[in-house]
């Protein structure tokens, strides 16, 4: 629990201190085509990605099509869920939405882990 706080905590200022970028299309596209830009008000803080639909015929190299926004309340769906339709990922650095879900998810940029682990030895009083 006292983890999770402060990795809320190191993500709220790394967010609040410049606003974010994140890829933006609103309307359902392709993968490769939502490539805007946008500068997110000061209230959004992630990155959300909705994947809309995983084409995969043969030979599974279908194409994907995403909206991409800037989140004021991003809440990613559980990987674990059956069913899950549209999955949402969420991601809280600079153009950090640039894939199509589990990999957006896994990028973690090297700041916030210099960041953590600086917070964690002042923490720990190290």
């Amino acid at each position: 629990l006292q983890s999770r706080w402060l990795f809320e905590l190191l993500i709220h200022n790394v967010v609040s201190s410049h606003a974010l970028k994140c890829y933006t299309c609103k309307r359902p596209t392709d993968l490769g085509k939502c490539v805007s830009i946008t500068n997110c008000s000061a209230e959004m803080t992630a990155c959300r990605t909705t994947v809309l639909s995983l084409d995969t015929g043969y030979p599974f190299f279908g194409n994907v099509s995403v909206e991409k926004s800037c989140s004021k309340d991003c809440k990613p769906s559980d990987p674990d869920s059956l069913g899950e339709r549209h999955p949402d990922y969420c991601c809280y650095t600079d153009l950090c939405n640039v894939g199509a879900g589990s990999e957006v998810s896994a990028i973690v940029s090297t700041t916030t882990v210099a960041v953590t682990l600086a917070l964690a030895l002042l923490w720990t009083g190290l």
